[in-house]
């Protein structure tokens, strides 16, 4: 069976076409692009039109990408900037009738459950944590692998702190100061789960970091210490956009949220008293890719 899992962010939309036969998947083709969907949220409290246009034309060409392979499913998710605009419903409406994809807006546990799934299927450890850090939210997991037992999701995405307090370029030391202390007050009150020792880093705030830190080959895996992470926090909080979007392993794109994306890595880390994550580039799309290929045909 082919099928086309589509995750349609705050900050990005993403898609993972991939051939599934019993526990084994094979990938077939990945796209992602920034839309920012989630842009102003905080403030409009709605979708802007620029906005759902762009990620609307996006999910037309990722639909023809998912017939030109012969996706015999597709199956689509909206996270938390759909999820919270007044307006989302009636986006989602607007991506079934223009661009032929049947969005389905998820609540922050299901997110949670989805990209868990995702990240440990297959892995042997027994026990696992997991964060996934996106534009609008994070969500915090811990289960064994492919069952989500707790999890938490909290309003902190690096776009929406980006917007909320980094006004400066590169951002001034009070602004870092606001940023870490937002974070770490609302994870605190939270987060009430021990974390066993494997701790995996779900998305692209976690990827892009282990790329930085190991520019040389695949991401998938890498280990990374929280002393190395909190180096390369500073390095990026202490360059302008121009700079920092030069960084070797740095998706350009990601340059100007990724202060307040690794601060909230950080901070997550630091609240549970973990020394070390490890990176993966699967999450939330397999997750939907594995759900759909265990359902009956529509």
């Amino acid at each position: 069976m082919i099928i086309g899992a589509i995750d349609v962010g705050s900050n990005s939309v993403k898609l993972l076409v991939a051939s599934v036969e019993g526990r084994k998947t094979r990938l077939l083709r990945h796209r992602s692009a920034v839309t920012r969907l989630g842009r102003g949220m905080d403030r409009t409290g709605r979708l802007s039109p620029a906005a759902q246009k762009h990620t609307i034309g996006v999910l037309k060409e990722f639909r023809r990408v998912c017939d030109e392979l012969g996706a015999d499913r597709v199956v689509a998710v909206a996270t938390e900037a759909v999820r919270t605009a007044r307006n989302g419903r009636r986006f989602a409406a607007r991506c079934r009738k223009e661009a032929g994809v049947p969005l389905r807006i998820i609540s922050g546990r299901e997110e949670a459950r989805l990209a868990f799934l995702g990240a440990t299927f297959g892995r042997r450890e027994r026990r696992l944590a997991a964060v996934d850090i996106g534009g609008g939210s994070t969500e915090l997991m811990v289960g064994s692998p492919g069952r989500l037992e707790r999890s938490v999701s909290l309003p902190l995405g690096a776009v929406r702190l980006t917007e909320a307090i980094l006004k400066s370029d590169p951002p001034s030391p009070a602004e870092r100061s606001a940023l870490f202390e937002e974070v770490r007050t609302r994870l605190a009150a939270r987060l009430r789960f021990p974390a066993p020792a494997t701790f995996l880093g779900v998305g692209g705030t976690c990827v892009n970091v282990a790329r930085m830190a190991r520019p040389d080959g695949d991401p998938e895996g890498r280990r990374l210490p929280l002393g190395e992470l909190e180096g390369l926090f500073d390095r990026l909080a202490g360059v302008p956009l121009k700079e920092r979007k030069r960084i070797p392993g740095l998706d350009p794109e990601r340059a100007d949220i990724i202060v307040a994306g690794a601060a909230i890595l950080i901070e997550a880390m630091r609240t549970l008293g973990i020394g070390s994550f490890t990176a993966t580039v699967h999450g939330l799309r397999r997750g939907l890719v594995l759900e759909a290929a265990r359902r009956p045909p529509p």
